[in-house]
């Protein structure tokens, strides 16, 4: 059974920007049950690397050495990640889900561009008040330990094109 990590517990710290540490992927992967695997060590590797969300056809065009996995293995993959908190599963309103490597990351939303599809990450997230409204008027809820927001509008390129 995969276990969630506790490290990746509802957050919302900030470190400054960029990674906060590297993390040893082997011994993390080790803690939350999984195997060990060449291919796990590639696909944490890319994600991290990359610093921006990527779908999984991302990923299968970034992956390098040998033959990248399958899509549905990829996707399969990433799936268990995101379930064992590794990676975030990311909505960029392009019906198309993107995963990022989150274990090195505070917490943080992004916001979209409509029009070319640009993401910047936004650093801060303010929703701390909420969650506790929330909590405070739920009926049924003792707590919340996550959640997903991601803003979309429009960028200055594009605004400027217009």
């Amino acid at each position: 059974m995969i276990k969630k990590p506790s490290f990746h517990e509802h957050t919302h710290a900030h470190t400054g920007g960029g990674s906060a540490a590297t993390v040893d992927s082997a011994a993390l992967l080790r803690s939350l049950g999984f195997r060990v695997t060449p291919g796990r060590l590639a696909l944490l590797a890319l994600l991290e690397a990359a610093g921006t969300p990527l779908s999984v056809q991302d990923v299968s065009k970034k992956w390098q050495g040998t033959k990248s996995p399958d899509i549905a293995t990829l996707y399969r993959s990433l799936t268990d990640l995101q379930v064992a908190g590794i990676v975030q599963r990311i909505d960029l309103g392009t019906g198309t889900a993107h995963f990022e490597y989150t274990p090195t990351r505070p917490h943080h939303h992004h916001i979209i561009c409509n029009g070319c599809g640009a993401v910047e990450e936004l650093e801060h997230c303010t929703l701390v008040g909420l969650e506790d409204q929330l909590l405070i008027t739920s009926r049924q809820f003792k707590s919340i330990y996550s959640h997903n927001l991601e803003f979309f509008g429009q960028c200055t390129r594009c605004a400027i094109k217009k």
